[in-house]
């Protein structure tokens, strides 16, 4: 049999109370913080998920962020394109007028021309602009500098026909197709501007290249980029195959070979083509549809090259003349058949933009949800109790009154005791 000693005995009961006290102190924390978990020794898998859930609670934050972000570039889009609608639903007003012959001569020479540069000044204006940040909303990636701060430039030139005067006769764009996108949930991306190489054109674009290639082979691995998707083009791929890479691209242009075995791109949707030789690459060059001195787009198309297609600013633009010669026929025929479809186009790219919103609230909806359910997920991993803690403690504290009554009487007086 052991040999039990009053030392024992009192070792023991101040282990017990020290135990007590620190069940009490860490039951105490979790009442005050309202945590199961204060330090990650206490439980290190609850702490991992804690982690996890407060990665995700994060990320649903910031995505909810994006989401406000896009609805208002969205929002600042569609605005715009429905200005341009306005301005177009005007100009066919203009253009019916005309086509039926009630202007008079004055009136067509000068009032019409007049009011028609008016409205092509607004057209520029909408094109170039600036949302809530101070940047160009159709510039693609090219947002604005100082020293080019519009993607859009108008050119003027003195007309005396209708008495016009510094009158715009052409517009350029200088800015790009970079497609800005947002990452509103993991993995998915929404394109929250469109270049204004799209929105601002009126009827599909024709190059045909004047250059007979029959003989052309690519000399090296090389890569072109049309509308910015790359294609790859090996060494010795003919006019044949690079035709045929670039219809099997999934691009909105169609490459063809014309009868005198020259290259013809056109888009398949009204959009200017944009066209690039990456690197060091040539391709484009060679074929004889891009300017060798100005190789880097925008405008650079090479003079040789026959152009066909209509931006809206140029299509204004003719309608504005046609109406000054007072061409009733012309007025009344194309140009009546190039609004209707331009009317068309904006509405395509309005349906567009809709659809976006539709989707952006639609995924708005399932990240709140997700929010409330790892909000919930984090509540039950590390809040506590309140009721069932408060009942552990009590209880502790019981057991911790008798332990100490218990000990009073355990620990007896010894001789040393009575010594002093």
């Amino acid at each position: 049999m052991n040999r039990i000693t009053n030392q024992m005995l009192n070792n023991t009961m101040n282990y017990n109370l020290q135990r007590h006290q620190a069940e009490m102190d860490r039951i105490q924390n979790s009442l005050s913080t309202g945590k199961t978990v204060n330090m990650p020794r206490d439980n290190p898998i609850s702490t991992t998920n804690q982690m996890l859930y407060r990665t995700r609670l994060t990320e649903i934050d910031q995505f909810l962020k994006n989401i406000d972000e896009t609805k208002s570039r969205l929002d600042e889009v569609d605005t715009s394109i429905q200005s341009t609608l306005k301005i177009f639903q005007r100009l066919r007003v203009l253009t019916v007028q005309g086509a039926n012959g009630i202007y008079s001569s004055f009136e067509r020479k000068e009032a019409a021309a007049t009011e028609i540069n008016e409205l092509l000044e607004q057209l520029v204006a909408v094109a170039n602009t600036k949302g809530a940040t101070g940047r160009a909303i159709f510039g693609g990636f090219k947002t604005g500098t100082e020293d080019q701060p519009n993607p859009f430039v108008p050119v003027y030139q003195t007309l005396t026909a209708g008495n016009q005067g510094d009158a715009m006769i052409g517009v350029e764009y200088r800015g790009n197709t970079g497609l800005v996108k947002r990452e509103l949930s993991k993995g998915e991306y929404v394109e929250v501007n469109i270049p204004g190489n799209q929105v601002f054109w009126a009827t599909n674009q024709i190059l045909t290249s004047n250059r007979d290639m029959s003989a052309y082979t690519a000399s090296s691995n090389q890569v072109i980029r049309i509308d910015g998707t790359e294609l790859n083009i090996s060494a010795g791929d003919n006019l044949d195959i690079i035709i045929d890479k670039i219809n099997n691209a999934g691009l909105s242009v169609r490459a063809s070979k014309g009868g005198r075995n020259n290259m013809i791109l056109e888009s398949t949707t009204p959009h200017q083509i944009w066209l690039e030789d990456a690197g060091n690459g040539t391709v484009l060059r060679d074929l004889g549809l891009i300017n060798r001195d100005f190789p880097e787009p925008p405008n650079n198309i090479s003079p040789t090259v026959t152009v066909g297609g209509m931006s809206l600013f140029e299509m204004v633009i003719t309608l504005r003349d046609d109406l000054v010669r007072g061409d009733q026929e012309l007025v009344g025929g194309r140009d009546l058949g190039l609004i209707d479809m331009t009317l068309d186009n904006l509405l395509k790219h309005v349906a567009g933009i809709g659809a976006k919103q539709n989707r952006v609230d639609q995924m708005a909806r399932r990240i709140e949800q997700d929010k409330g359910n790892v909000t919930e997920l984090l509540a039950k991993t590390e809040g506590i109790d309140y009721a069932e803690t408060i009942m552990n403690f009590k209880w502790l504290e019981s057991v911790h009154q008798y332990a100490l009554a218990v000990g009073a009487k355990t620990i007896r007086p010894t001789l040393m005791d009575f010594l002093k």
